[in-house]
């Protein structure tokens, strides 16, 4: 996983905490999403659709 590097180090206090409240609510979001099956193949559905959406934009 890539790391926000030298941008986060520089960030104020308030924008970090905001930061990590908002990246844990992204990762608790992501958990239920792969505990529930029809929402997790939806997902993935939309997943393939992207790609191959953005694989013809490539060329």
């Amino acid at each position: 996983m890539k790391s926000a590097g030298k941008a986060a180090s520089t960030m104020p206090a308030e924008e970090k905490e905001w930061m990590a409240e908002s990246d844990l609510r992204t990762l608790i979001e992501a958990e239920k999403i792969k505990m529930d099956a029809s929402r997790m193949k939806a997902a993935m559905k939309k997943r393939a659709e992207m790609k191959k959406a953005l694989d013809g934009v490539k060329g």
